[in-house]
């Protein structure tokens, strides 16, 4: 496992917890109940201690269809926004989980489990020596994007908030790419040099890399308002945008072009 996610840029969602005197919190749930199942039996190893809490970054059936394997006296804690999308489009998400990863990865057993407590802000979670500090600095990829920090260990979830190390770039699923880049430099403000930050999916990264992601939603915009300045037909504006200095992300081709582009320029 170890040597995959050093050889690949972009790996399957990540998820961790945070043991304290009195009990762990868990962040993300995974897509289905075999991996939240693994998740709760790594606890076991480290740990007889009750799971008291579950965080969800986001409502992206990766991060959080494994939740109705925890046990029922554990509190599920999302941003409001993550709650509302979990309790009002669960089964549309889940039809669409199915159809990216197919019809026999577990999602199909999967029932929305949405959040016990909500948090708009920040919140701080005392677990016995160990505290974890819960942050919504913006969006990024979703309404809901939460941070979690674990401050003894200097450690953040923060989900896909960013995707993996560079050379991954920003998903701009939802569009709003100025918004996000005010949320990434942020980010970068709150953290500091020896933060270990933990992607929603590949390796762990540190402060500086978070700099290629700022970079990137930079120039793309920045290539988008000169294309729409100068009134510049489809065709013409996508390649203005190519940013092949990109290309080695594994993801360049699908995600710049069909997904970021489209999203900065708008309907051609």
């Amino acid at each position: 496992m170890a040597s995959d996610v050093d050889d690949t840029d972009h790996t399957a969602t990540n998820a961790g917890f945070a043991v304290g005197d009195s009990g762990v919190l868990v962040v993300e749930s995974l897509s289905n109940g075999r991996l939240a199942s693994q998740i709760i039996g790594e606890v076991r190893k480290a740990t007889p201690l009750p799971i008291r809490f579950l965080v969800n970054t986001s409502f992206h059936g990766d991060h959080c269809f494994g939740n109705f394997v925890f046990p029922a006296q554990t509190v599920i804690i999302h941003h409001e926004a993550t709650k509302r999308v979990i309790d009002e489009r669960f089964e549309q998400d889940r039809a669409f989980m199915i159809d990216l990863l197919g019809a026999n990865a577990g999602i199909e057993e999967a029932v929305a489990r949405s959040a016990d407590v909500t948090v708009t802000g920040s919140c701080s979670l005392d677990l016995g020596g160990k505290h974890v500090d819960i942050e919504h600095i913006g969006y990024a990829q979703t309404d809901g994007d939460l941070v979690v920090r674990m401050r003894e260990d200097n450690i953040a979830f923060v989900g896909n908030m960013l995707q993996a190390p560079p050379p991954a770039f920003p998903w701009l699923l939802e569009g709003r790419a100025d918004e996000a880049l005010a949320t990434y430099r942020r980010l970068h403000d709150i953290l500091d040099d020896d933060t270990l930050i933990v992607p929603g999916h590949g390796r762990t990264m540190r402060r500086a890399d978070i700099l290629h992601s700022i970079a990137y939603l930079q120039k793309l915009i920045s290539l988008a308002r000169d294309a729409q300045d100068n009134k510049l037909p489809a065709d013409q504006a996508r390649e203005a945008l190519a940013m092949k200095e990109y290309s080695d992300y594994s993801m360049y081709e699908f995600i710049h072009f069909q997904v970021n582009i489209p999203a900065v320029l708008g309907p051609q």
